[in-house]
């Protein structure tokens, strides 16, 4: 099991990469108050133990995609931006339509299988600029005498993103740096098909609220049986739903805060076919008494609590 300072540490690089708007981060970076936690002033670029200059990355129409990479001791960390389109109007449109462009397109020349068409797209967006400079800050780190690691990471959208880039970075040199990769992602949804899944070696670390509906997007084969039971919901979404079955791929962590689950389900237990279904059954109270706060604390501060609340699968 990973453990929880590093996941913290890559929650925060995850957070920070929020912060990118027009390809740079704020002036002030380095010391600016981020986030509340537990009362206390949290510094992301602190948090996430860069000892170094932070490197920001654009792409996409009105760069709706974006991502950073920096030292942090031995590690190289790559984190990528989830959904917020630049911190525009606009953009937030454009970002959320790409993240529904889920039909699936062959994952070549990188890998095997079929994944999201919309998150490919956003790792290509920013793929050239963003291994080229991976590819000097790791020799950076060689050279010093280090024995490098790479971690890649990312929330929600940033996290499936992350999921293909640190595909696309093994790719450029697989004997060096396939087995020096490490992916956390955190309430990550789903990026391709069984192929793909089935393909996919790297070591993911991936980072589940209970109640985070994300993370169920898009379904699993068994998920698709349940949808008669979200009603008006399967109704709503019948056209995407309709694609076909995608699949996790890493090792499932799950986040769980007792407050934020009605006090009625146990932790996630996997069943005979491999896949986590609590959860799911769970987000149906969500959306049948309209707890809509709770929806959203599931995908966003439950993630703050993962070194207190966690089960691993």
């Amino acid at each position: 099991m990973s453990d929880s300072k590093d996941s913290m540490a890559m929650l925060a690089a995850s957070m920070m990469a929020y912060n990118i708007k027009g390809g740079k981060l704020p002036v002030h970076y380095r010391i600016r108050i981020d986030e509340w936690l537990n009362g206390r002033p949290v510094n992301w670029y602190k948090m996430a133990g860069f000892t170094d200059k932070i490197y920001t990355f654009s792409g996409g129409i009105n760069n709706i995609h974006a991502g950073l990479m920096g030292i942090a001791g031995n590690k190289l960390i790559i984190a990528l931006r989830g959904t917020n389109g630049d911190d525009t109007l606009e953009g937030s449109i454009l970002d959320w339509l790409n993240n529904f462009i889920a039909f699936p397109v062959p994952f070549t020349p990188y890998g095997s299988g079929f994944v999201h068409a919309g998150f490919l797209g956003a790792a290509e967006s920013l793929k050239t600029d963003m291994l080229t400079q991976a590819v000097v800050l790791y020799d950076k780190l060689k050279v010093s005498g280090l024995e490098p690691e790479i971690i890649v990471t990312g929330h929600s959208k940033g996290g499936a993103v992350a999921c293909l880039m640190a595909e696309m970075l093994a790719e450029i040199n697989k004997e060096e740096y396939k087995n020096r990769i490490s992916v956390y992602t955190f309430g990550a949804p789903r990026v391709g098909d069984r192929i793909f899944a089935e393909n996919y070696k790297l070591k993911h670390y991936r980072y589940e609220a209970f109640l985070d509906i994300v993370c169920h997007l898009p379904l699993t084969a068994q998920e698709m049986t349940l949808l008669k039971r979200l009603g008006p919901i399967q109704e709503l979404f019948a056209e995407y739903f309709k694609l076909p079955a995608y699949k996790s791929v890493g090792e499932e962590i799950c986040v769980y805060h007792e407050a934020d689950n009605f006090g009625a389900y146990p932790a996630d237990t996997i069943n005979i076919s491999g896949e986590t279904l609590n959860s799911f059954c769970a987000i149906e109270q969500v959306i049948r008494y309209g707890a809509l706060q709770i929806l959203s604390n599931s995908h966003g501060k439950d993630y703050y609590l993962l070194d207190k609340y966690t089960v691993l699968h």
